[in-house]
């Protein structure tokens, strides 16, 4: 039991030491920024406690949040519908200077045999992101990595034994990707973690997937990491609750503008039908 304590330590103290990539990373005024990435990244639109905990910590930079997330995304694979526009004419269209990168959970489950093309691919994202030119200037990019699977100790759940396995290889992965490419890197892996060890109730509605609890939870967190050193906002809960209103309805409108029901009518074939 001892020696399987102590093993818990070294890798807490391992991982703590890439919860953020020595490249730092500021906003500047009127950033354009866009997510882009898996389900991590679609959801935080529907809850959007990171973006309001932004624009709060920076009231007078103007910046502008589009969330390009899309449930199943992976660095090579993006399924969408037919014309819909590719991700680097969506970048375009936003206008990105900023580009949240969330990637690395769908891609974990080809486990350790994935690994090198995982992180050939993340590298050729990386080079190639940072080469574009979407808005007014090149784009800063700062990697994110998945989560951690959250243990609910329900037999009905997995207890996420095997998945953090590969979450952590592929976590580990990014983060060497990043250092290499110096590009700022958040460990969410640890992040989560720690969050969940200290949360009295989930975080998550299935072991993998933020409830609203765990997003607002981890997003100071995230933001600390993110730009560590900045004073705490010090906005009055209900200026705070207001903001968030206001974030959420931009969210929801963009949402209805991005991911347009029945797409294939909007973009696709159907969408040159001529009725008379």
């Amino acid at each position: 039991m001892m020696k399987k304590n102590i093993s818990i330590l070294i890798a807490l103290a391992l991982s703590a030491s890439v919860t953020l990539a020595a490249e730092t990373f500021e906003f500047t005024t009127e950033d354009h920024v866009s997510l882009v990435g898996n389900t991590l990244a679609d959801r935080m639109q529907h809850y959007g406690w990171l973006e309001t905990l932004i624009h709060s910590r920076f009231p007078k930079h103007q910046l502008s949040f589009r969330n390009l997330g899309y449930s199943g995304d992976e660095l090579t694979l993006r399924l969408r519908s037919e014309s819909f526009g590719s991700p680097d004419e969506w970048l375009k269209r936003t206008k990105a200077n900023v580009v949240f990168a969330f990637f690395g959970y769908n891609e974990s489950f080809a486990g350790e045999k994935g690994l090198e093309k995982f992180k050939k691919d993340l590298e050729e994202f990386v080079v190639r992101t940072v080469s574009q030119k979407y808005g007014e200037r090149t784009p800063a990019l700062v990697l994110f990595s998945p989560i951690a699977h959250e243990n609910f100790r329900d037999p009905n759940f997995s207890d996420g034994t095997e998945n953090n396995k590969r979450i952590q290889l592929y976590t580990d992965a990014m983060a060497e990707v990043a250092k290499k490419h110096q590009t700022p890197f958040v460990n969410l892996f640890r992040i989560s973690q720690e969050a969940y060890a200290k949360a009295k109730s989930p975080l998550t509605i299935n072991g993998v997937h933020l409830n609203e609890s765990g997003d607002k939870t981890l997003a100071p967190l995230i933001l600390k990491a993110l730009v560590p050193g900045q004073p705490d906002a010090k906005e009055k809960t209900a200026d705070l609750e207001k903001l968030h209103a206001a974030v959420l309805e931009k969210n929801l409108i963009w949402f209805n503008r991005y991911r347009t029901l029945d797409g294939y009518n909007v973009y696709g074939g159907r969408s040159n039908l001529k009725f008379v």
